[in-house]
C-alpha cells in the first residue's frame, strides 16, 4: 500500500495532481465541485472544499476558487466544457486558506475578485499558508497570493447577464469575522460558506459558537430553496438543520459543565457527545471545539455575573 501511494505522489509531484473534479449540478445554471469529508494532506491536494460557479449569459461567477492555483486551472476547464463563457467575478466567502488559494488563477485569466475584509487584514503576500506547509512545493505548485479588487464590508450586489448576486455578511462573527453568504434570487440559491456543514464537523477556532447560531437563523429567513454549505454534500433547504443542533447540543452540554463548575482542563473529558463519532473529523476537530465553545460560553457567563 505505501509503495502505491509512493507512486501516486510521485507522479503528482511530476505531471502535477490530477483532481478528477466533475460539476454537480445544483439547480438550472448552479454547479458544485464538492470536496472531500476528509483534513487537509498531500493524498487529496486539499481537495475538502466546496467550489461553486454559476453560469450567466455573459460569464461565471465563482464562488469559492479552492485550494491552489491548479485546482482552479481544471475547474475553468470543466466550466468550459459547459459553456465557453470567461469568469467574470470571483466571490470568496471567507479567508480560511482552503477557500481563496485558486485566486491567482481566476486572477491570470481577467477575473475581479471580492471578497471580506478579513482577507485584506489576514493574508498577506509573502505568507506560507497551512496549505502551503502540509502540500509542500510540488503540489502547491504556480498557487499564489493575490489582492481582492473589491471588498465587501457589509453588503454589495453584483449583477451580471441579468442575474443579481447579493453579497452580505449576517453576523460580526461566526465561523470567522467575515463570513459572507452569495444570494441568488431567480435561482433561490444561497452559498453560505462555512457557516453550513453537513457530514463532517466544524472548528471554532476563529469564530463564535453563539455567532454561528445567529447566522444560522438568519440564513433560514431568506427561505432558498438550495443552501450550499462549504463542505458537505447536502444543499437543500434543510441543509442547516442538522447543524443547528449540533451546535444547540453543543451548547447546551457546555453551559451545563459551566454551571457544575467544571474547569478547562476537565471539559473535553465530561463533554463528548458520542452520538457524533460517526460524523468525519470527530477525532480531529471535537476536542479542541469543545474547549473553544467552553471559553466562549464561561466569558458570557462571567459578563453576566
Amino acid at each position: 500500500m505505501k509503495q502505491i501511494l509512493l507512486i501516486v505522489l510521485t507522479f503528482s509531484f511530476v505531471f502535477g495532481f490530477e483532481y478528477n473534479l466533475k460539476p454537480q449540478k445544483v439547480t438550472e445554471g448552479v454547479y458544485c465541485f464538492f470536496g472531500k469529508l476528509e483534513p487537509i494532506e498531500k493524498q487529496n491536494a486539499g481537495n475538502v472544499v466546496n467550489a461553486c460557479f454559476v453560469q450567466t449569459k455573459e460569464g461565471f461567477v465563482v464562488i469559492d476558487s479552492g485550494p491552489t492555483f491548479s485546482y482552479a486551472a481544471q475547474a475553468y476547464e470543466q466550466m468550459q466544457k459547459i459553456a465557453t463563457l470567461p469568469v467574470k467575478y470571483v466571490i470568496i466567502t471567507h479567508d480560511h486558506d482552503d477557500h481563496w488559494q485558486g485566486n491567482s488563477f481566476y486572477k491570470s485569466k481577467g477575473a475581479l475578485l471580492i471578497g471580506p475584509r478579513t482577507y485584506e487584514q489576514n493574508v498577506v503576500a509573502g505568507m506560507k499558508t497551512r496549505m502551503q506547509r502540509i502540500l509542500g512545493k510540488e503540489l502547491y505548485g504556480k498557487t499564489k497570493i493575490v489582492k481582492l479588487d473589491t471588498i465587501v464590508d457589509d453588503n454589495l450586489t453584483i449583477s451580471l447577464g441579468k442575474e443579481k448576486f447579493e453579497i452580505r455578511q449576517l453576523e460580526d462573527i461566526a465561523h470567522t469575522k467575515g463570513d459572507l453568504v452569495v444570494y441568488i434570487p431567480s435561482k433561490q440559491s444561497l452559498f453560505v460558506g462555512d457557516l453550513v456543514f453537513s457530514g463532517r464537523l466544524t472548528s471554532l477556532r476563529d469564530g463564535s459558537l453563539l455567532g454561528s447560531l445567529r447566522a444560522l437563523d438568519k440564513i433560514d429567513t431568506y427561505h432558498a430553496k438550495h443552501i450550499i454549505g462549504g463542505h458537505g454534500y447536502m444543499t437543500d433547504a434543510y441543509a442547516t438543520k442538522e447543524f443547528r443542533v449540533y451546535l444547540s447540543e453543543l451548547k447546551d452540554k457546555v453551559s451545563k459543565a459551566i454551571d457544575d463548575d467544571v474547569g478547562m482542563e476537565e471539559i473535553s473529558k465530561k463533554v463528548t457527545m458520542p452520538t457524533y463519532k460517526k460524523m468525519k473529523l470527530y477525532d480531529v476537530l471535537f476536542g479542541r471545539t469543545v474547549v473553544d465553545a467552553y471559553r466562549e460560553l464561561e466569558m458570557m457567563d462571567d459578563e453576566d455575573e
